[in-house]
């Protein structure tokens, strides 16, 4: 990312593919532990996490909301840098005179200057161009990669939900003496 902040005339399409989801896989690993470590600590009986699943659960969707705002902001940060780094251009273009090589220079005063206004339009065309270009493939990025959070945080949600029943039918079961005659008789039914 540091090359997208500070040189964004250098973008190139495998810098802005290699983002990734989760962007340090370690420090997401130790905020599951953390959380986990956190809830035992806790101790509470009224918390809404009953089991390491939904603490996990919860730590994933916390994180991956999380990542999804981090993803629009960097993403508006960076089309915002590149069209300020076009304006640069622009007026770099407006005000520099074109190199000797790319207009012949020679001829009556308008002619000449009809060229040079020319190629400007032209050069400031292209650099539009190029800019449109990299504004799409930042956008397209940055949108695919919170599609994944939102995949995830469905997901998360998911085993949430089956964490929960899961914790709820583990407290429904009948008392262990219960148990062995109940099981017995899912046996005989068979």
């Amino acid at each position: 990312m540091e090359q997208l902040k500070n040189h964004s005339e250098k973008i190139s399409r495998e810098s802005v593919l290699t983002l990734e989801i989760i962007p340090d896989e370690r420090d997401y690993k130790e905020q599951i532990i953390d959380a986990r470590l956190k809830w035992i600590s806790e101790n509470d009986p009224h918390n809404p996490l009953k089991n390491f699943s939904m603490v996990d659960s919860q730590t994933e969707i916390d994180f991956f909301v999380s990542r999804q705002q981090e993803l629009e902001q960097e993403k508006e940060r960076y089309i915002h840098q590149r069209m300020l780094q076009l304006q640069e251009e622009v007026q770099e273009i407006k005000t520099d005179e074109p190199p000797e090589l790319a207009i012949s220079l020679i001829g009556p005063d308008y002619v000449v200057q009809d060229k040079i206004q020319k190629y400007r339009e032209q050069e400031i065309r292209k650099r539009e161009a190029i800019c449109n270009d990299e504004v799409q493939l930042i956008t397209g990025r940055y949108n695919s990669l919170k599609r994944q959070c939102e995949e995830r945080i469905s997901q998360a949600r998911a085993n949430y939900q089956a964490a929960f029943r899961i914790w709820q039918e583990d407290r429904s079961w009948p008392a262990e003496g219960q148990r062995g005659r109940g099981a017995g008789e899912q046996r005989g039914k068979r």
